[in-house]
């Protein structure tokens, strides 16, 4: 392998475990927000915000060092339909494709947060749901595809990212169900009371009528 092969390689696999990291810990933060973990105090609302944004373009950045990387590398030889169009490459096509997929989802969801005051929060936000998908796309990409996943720093790497967003996730999801059912639960109670309160009104005082005397 040549000085160029050895440092596009290189790049390449930095540039993938790196855009990977940096996704996780996006995802793991955008996930903590939902949830307002964070203390007006001590972390200030915006400066989360900030910091997922500039997490999720760090991520892009490095993604596309990657792609780029595995491009450009003459051992791989990959081609640009390889590179940017999915199912045409004949390395691991479906897991060369999950990423490829990967890529134009996050250019998406990257789009989607500049153009926030175009779309509205509410399309904003069923955008950024896409976001966990993409995290699951990637994944599978990454152990499918990558030439570390049997290392011990890279099995390190996906099982703490996995094992956070999953524990992240399942947190939100009982949240979100709790919540639910506590919105459920009041508005029964609101209808429940509003037979009763009706029953017990009382009732406005009738007004006599008198009928003028007429003397004899």
């Amino acid at each position: 392998m040549s000085l160029w092969q050895a440092v596009t390689w290189d790049v390449a696999r930095a540039g993938g475990f790196t855009a990977y990291i940096l996704m996780g810990l996006a995802v793991a933060l955008g996930l903590a927000l939902s949830m307002k973990w964070q203390s007006p105090s001590k972390w200030p609302r915006i400066i989360n915000n900030e910091l997922h944004n500039f997490l999720t373009l760090l991520a892009l950045v490095f993604t596309t060092v990657h792609v780029l990387a595995v491009w450009v590398d003459p051992y791989t030889k990959f081609g640009w339909k390889d590179v940017f169009i999915p199912f045409l490459t004949t390395y691991r096509t479906f897991w060369m494709s999950l990423g490829i997929v990967s890529l134009y989802l996050g250019i998406a969801i990257g789009i989607s947060t500049w153009i926030r005051p175009f779309i509205g929060y509410a399309w904003w936000r069923r955008l950024h749901y896409v976001t966990l998908a993409l995290y699951v796309l990637v994944t599978a990409h990454g152990i499918m595809t990558g030439s570390d996943t049997n290392t011990t720093w890279g099995i390190a790497i996906y099982g703490v990212s996995i094992a956070t967003i999953g524990l992240l996730l399942t947190r939100r999801i009982v949240l979100s169900v709790k919540d639910r059912n506590e919105k459920q639960a009041r508005l029964a109670a609101n209808a429940n009371r509003q037979p009763g309160m009706v029953a017990g009104a009382t009732k406005a005082p009738q007004r006599t009528i008198r009928t003028p005397q007429t003397s004899s």
